[in-house]
């Protein structure tokens, strides 16, 4: 039972070093779009967190950094997270899409 065990193990190991394709330069530019795209987001909805300064090492702060913590967090959680939609959906869906499908755009008919 011991070899069988060892003999799995081993199997295991030397799958986990298998090479793995590497990616198109298509797939490369698609994943580098997502990223900027998701970038941009990010660094426009936390321009705020970004100019508050870092409030590490204090006993006593002005204000909870723990609770500015918890909004970088989610933040950085949001940016992955629109990465790999991105990603996995194929980079539909910018800030004109709606569903896929583009956004009508409120205009005056007759000034």
């Amino acid at each position: 039972m011991m070899k069988f065990l060892m003999a799995v193990l081993a199997c295991g190991a030397l799958a986990a070093c298998a090479p793995v394709q590497p990616e198109s330069q298509a797939q490369q530019a698609d994943d580098a779009a997502c990223t900027a795209q998701a970038d941009a987001a990010y660094n426009a909805s936390t321009l705020d967190e970004q100019a508050r300064p870092s409030q590490n090492g204090l006993m006593y702060g002005a204000m909870p950094t723990h609770a500015f913590d918890g909004e970088k967090l989610g933040a950085e959680h949001e940016r992955e997270s629109q990465i790999s939609d991105c990603e996995q959906n194929g980079g539909g869906g910018g800030p004109d899409d709606l569903n896929g499908a583009p956004a009508v755009i409120p205009h005056i008919v007759n000034p």
